[in-house]
């Protein structure tokens, strides 16, 4: 590896392990604190190329950090929706977005539930032999690209 190479991968694995400080104190004040939780890859798998590989259709869409932190939320949302039977992934999927939107936003409303269904039949197709719940993420905008991390259980679902 040349010197410059080498200088970027230590910079990069540095950077890394200050958004993973960063979720380690998050999630150790959450619902997750007593919850054995990865934050980088299980068997050479990292849950955070798992989801940007998942949002990837949707990405286009996204043009600011702001945008990108709701596409996130979203995909996350289905994805851990996509464990359960269909009548709570239905009430999952009401709560969040009807809980997190005004009154007056149905149609926008229905518009998310229905990326957000189109996106739980993308998780069942497309990645169903990932089964992890992801339980929150970091993003870094660089001022040259997104850096994501993402904690997620590190047992499978059922």
């Amino acid at each position: 590896m040349s010197s410059s190479k080498a200088k970027k991968h230590k910079q990069r694995h540095s950077q890394d392990a200050i958004r993973f400080d960063g979720l380690k104190r998050k999630l150790a004040q959450g619902p997750f604190r007593n919850r054995e939780v990865a934050l980088g890859p299980i068997d050479d798998l990292k849950m955070s190329d798992v989801l940007l590989d998942f949002i990837a259709p949707y990405r286009s869409a996204v043009n600011a950090t702001d945008a990108y932190h709701r596409l996130l939320t979203l995909a996350i949302l289905a994805w851990n929706a996509s464990f359960l039977s269909a009548k709570e992934q239905g009430e999952m999927v009401e709560r969040v977005v009807d809980g997190g939107l005004p009154s007056e936003s149905e149609e926008l409303r229905s518009g998310l539930k229905q990326i957000v269904y189109e996106m739980i039949e993308r998780k069942r197709t497309h990645f169903s032999e990932y089964r992890r719940n992801i339980l929150d993420y970091e993003l870094t905008d660089t001022g040259a690209e997104y850096r994501l991390a993402v904690a997620s259980t590190a047992e499978e679902m059922e």
